[in-house]
């Protein structure tokens, strides 16, 4: 790396730590939306899932759209936070954070084509299982990346999600193959106890609050 590339990685990264409070603030609300949504959706998937027929579109359906709802959100509170400070949207401290990202994110990416290429084959209910399992991981080694440069909560989080993800990976390696009956129910309590209620943890944890003595006006 050249020595001009050298300082304006420092510099970015130097702009992003003295932004963590805000970035953090940020990520109250589209915690609290994306763990509401898995929290609700897991629920009740969970509680109307048929342990004899699953239902493989429609759990990829439901999870993929609660993805895409709050990845919807993450960018407008994103964009009002940025038009508020006169800040370009697509910074680069946005750009480094995305390409800390990405290797994890497209890992879980890869491997959710590949569950659903392979829906109508004996493996589904291990699918059921694992697939949550391994996007706790994958989310957890994304958050990890960031680490440097992130809020110290994140980096918690992140730790969270992969520990977790692990340890319930390998719960499932052991308890083979008799944890893949009712897989689709343990998969949708997976995702409703980790996407669900870390971040809503994460969300009470971190939500701005006003300092004492002020009053609104």
């Amino acid at each position: 790396m050249h020595r001009n590339e050298a300082e304006e990685h420092l510099r970015i990264i130097r702009s992003l730590m003295e932004k963590a409070t805000i970035y953090r603030a940020i990520s109250a609300p589209t915690a609290l939306v994306g763990g509401a949504l898995a929290a609700l959706v897991g629920g009740g998937l969970a509680a109307t899932a048929n342990p004899d027929r699953g239902q493989p579109a429609l759990f990829f359906l439901s999870w993929i759209g609660v993805l895409a709802v709050t990845a919807a959100s993450n960018i407008w509170f994103l964009r009002r936070d940025a038009l508020r400070r006169g800040e370009a949207f697509v910074s680069p401290g946005m750009k480094m954070a995305l390409l800390a990202l990405l290797p994890s994110h497209l890992a879980a990416g890869v491997a959710t084509i590949i569950a659903i290429a392979v829906l109508d084959t004996m493996y589904l209910g291990a699918l059921y299982v694992l697939l949550p399992e391994f996007w706790c991981i994958l989310y957890g080694m994304g958050l990890l990346a960031m680490k440097h440069f992130a809020p110290r909560s994140i980096t918690r989080l992140g730790w969270a999600f992969f520990i977790v993800g692990l340890l319930a990976t390998a719960n499932t390696l052991i308890g083979f193959p008799k944890i893949f009956s009712g897989g689709e129910r343990l998969a949708h309590c997976t995702m409703a106890c980790t996407f669900g209620l870390f971040h809503l943890i994460y969300a009470a944890c971190v939500w701005p609050r006003r300092p004492r003595g002020t009053s609104s006006h």
